[in-house]
C-alpha cells in the first residue's frame, strides 16, 4: 500500500542542542523536562528519530521556541515491503 504520511523533522539539530545547553539543560535534566527517556531524547535532538507531534510541542515550551523555529512537516511516500 502506497501513500503519503506527514511526519516532523527538526530543521537543526546543532541550533537545538544548543538552545538546550543556553537553557541550562544537561541531555538528562532536559529528557525529564520533556517526559522521554535520555537516550529517546538525544536521539530526537540529534535528528536520528522524528519527534511527535506532542513531544515537538514539549521541546518548545520548554525551550521557549516557536514551532516553526526548530520543526518543519515534511511528506514522506511510505512504499509497500514486498
Amino acid at each position: 500500500m502506497g501513500g503519503d504520511e506527514l511526519k516532523i523533522k527538526i530543521k537543526n539539530a546543532d541550533q537545538i542542542n544548543e538552545l538546550v545547553i543556553m537553557k541550562g539543560f544537561s541531555k538528562t535534566d532536559f529528557s525529564k523536562e520533556i517526559g522521554l527517556s535520555q537516550p529517546m531524547a538525544t536521539l530526537i535532538t540529534n535528528g536520528d528519530r522524528n519527534p511527535s507531534p506532542r513531544t515537538a510541542k514539549r521541546i518548545c515550551e520548554v525551550l521557549e521556541c516557536e514551532w516553526a523555529e526548530l520543526f518543519e512537516i515534511v511528506k514522506t511516500s511510505q512504499q509497500a515491503a514486498k
